[in-house]
């Protein structure tokens, strides 16, 4: 039997969150069976576009392909120009008829060409090896490409990028130059939408471009993604309002792009510390509650006046309050776990807590470093305060501020 590791309790915790001893309520455990369905796979068993979509998988642009193949290329011509050099060398010292060849000036010749030949077939081996098992040639690993099996999302195999090696070099045979151009041109009338060319069908393999979507490599994020696709849909009726200016339907806490900041300054982050709170507060129900706006890296708001859950699909653990906001957070790198960090307001000020997020949250304070949080321990957030959420971040703004 194997049990979950004991977690001490930590100091400052709030009194709603959930004691990390407990078990997380958004923690499932599924059992495989072999007569379901494969997920990703529509009901005549063929791979669907839309499951990949679901999951953040974003086809490689056409561009960036050509690109890694060039690449690819240029390190093939690199590593042939010795055995060229080789066979120039070689043209004026084969013999003519009724004359013995100059041992001496064939030797050069030889070894340019036994280097060129031994260095191509090492580079090809380990291009074959690397296709095949982790998806990626140079070309592809430098231009942030990844080839997965179209219906699994795994590696592509060996033994499939061989056969796809070895159409292209029919495709040469048959019709140079323009047979592997019509092969890699195919990929512009997929009827799929996802950038496969015929090679990719022979090989089941589907190009994937991890630099904006998710890489499948990633076994984690991969996991997060598939639980997230196969849950069942949530309606906006089920939503709690966000009380900021815009509503649930105008997608209020949708981002333009991953965010990813660097900060740098001479400002010791040690130097700043959260002062301990014995206890919440009681409020006068005679005055509207305090409240704390919270601006976006999308530009939007939210007006915080008590706790919430931020994450991709937040969910209540045991001991939440009923009337908790639940504030999601779309983040199409997946940076964002589904319940990834709580917060609350106490005596106007903002405090935040980790929830065991798989990216962590982290807090920037008066221009110093990123310092991360520890999960489960709250902090509170000064005005101006900037809270790190995987690829989203929010920052407290002062009352009565416009600036976006």
């Amino acid at each position: 039997m194997v049990t979950a590791p004991h977690r001490h309790p930590a100091p400052e915790r709030l009194g709603w969150l959930p004691d990390p001893a407990h078990p997380r309520s958004d923690v499932s455990i599924t059992m495989h069976v072999d007569d379901e369905p494969t997920p990703g796979l529509d009901p005549d068993g063929r791979p669907d576009p839309a499951y990949a979509r679901a999951l953040g998988l974003v086809p490689a642009p056409v561009g960036r392909r050509s690109a890694a193949f060039v690449l690819d290329a240029a390190v093939w011509s690199v590593l042939a120009v010795p055995g060229l050099v080789g066979a120039f060398l070689l043209l004026p010292a084969i013999p003519v008829a009724g004359s013995a060849p100059d041992a001496a000036t064939l030797v050069l010749p030889l070894v340019l060409i036994g280097v060129s030949q031994l260095l191509l077939t090492v580079f090809g081996v380990v291009q074959l090896v690397l296709h095949g098992r982790r998806g990626r040639t140079l070309g592809k690993a430098a231009l942030g490409i990844r080839s997965v099996q179209v219906a699994t999302f795994a590696a592509p195999g060996f033994w499939r990028v061989v056969l796809r090696v070895l159409v292209l070099w029919a495709g040469q045979c048959l019709v140079p130059v323009v047979g592997p151009a019509v092969l890699f041109a195919s990929s512009a009338w997929d009827r799929e939408r996802r950038g496969r060319s015929w090679l990719d069908r022979v090989g089941r393999c589907y190009a994937v471009d991890v630099r904006r979507g998710l890489d499948p490599f990633d076994t984690k994020a991969l996991r997060h993604a598939r639980r997230v696709a196969d849950a069942p849909s949530a309606t906006a009726a089920s939503l709690p309002s966000l009380a900021s200016d815009r509503g649930l339907g105008e997608q209020t806490f949708i981002p333009s792009a991953r965010f990813s900041a660097g900060v740098v300054a001479t400002a010791d982050a040690a130097a700043w510390a959260p002062p301990p709170i014995a206890s919440a507060p009681t409020v006068d129900a005679g005055r509207p509650p305090a409240s704390v706006t919270l601006r976006f890296d999308d530009g939007s708001r939210y007006t915080a006046t008590g706790p919430g859950l931020f994450g991709r699909g937040p969910a209540p653990a045991d001991g939440d309050p009923p009337s908790i906001d639940l504030l999601p957070l779309h983040d199409e790198t997946m940076g964002v776990s589904k319940t990834h960090a709580a917060i609350d307001v106490v005596d106007g000020e903002l405090w935040v807590v980790d929830r065991w997020s798989r990216n962590g949250t982290a807090l920037v304070v008066h221009g110093a470093a990123e310092r991360p949080l520890e999960p489960g321990v709250r902090t509170r957030v000064p005005e101006g305060g900037r809270v790190l959420l995987g690829g989203r971040w929010f920052e407290v703004v002062p009352e009565g501020s416009t600036a976006r």
